[in-house]
């Protein structure tokens, strides 16, 4: 069997302000709740694993979402709280980006696509 990848796996200070950043403000599904796990994602299978610890790394890949609006997503994110890197802007490959932390200062993108 060849590999597949499944999901990413990342720490975080405090589960339930990841839950509230990942399912109630980018929207992510909530697949499974352990109480000390979480895992997150939706749209074909591919997930994001949760769990809280007292000192978490917070270096590894960023983390992509593609949204349909992104600038009317980054406008409710920054009236929730959630701080804004980069502003909206048009990339050279086509997408529009912005840059967001997650609660643990974990830089994130968030894109959505032309028309």
């Amino acid at each position: 069997m060849k590999p597949h990848l499944t999901h990413l796996f990342m720490e975080v200070g405090t589960l339930v302000e990841a839950r509230r950043f990942y399912v109630d403000l980018l929207g992510l599904e909530l697949l499974e709740d352990r109480g000390v796990y979480i895992a997150v994602g939706g749209n074909g299978g591919f997930f994001l694993g949760i769990e809280e610890t007292p000192t978490p790394e917070i270096a590894g890949p960023e983390i992509t979402l593609r949204v349909d609006d992104v600038d009317k997503a980054t406008t409710r994110l920054r009236e929730a709280g959630v701080p804004i890197l980069e502003e909206p802007a048009d990339m050279p490959w086509g997408a529009r980006h912005t840059w967001i932390a997650d609660p643990d200062g974990r830089r994130m993108s968030i894109y959505s696509t032309g028309p």
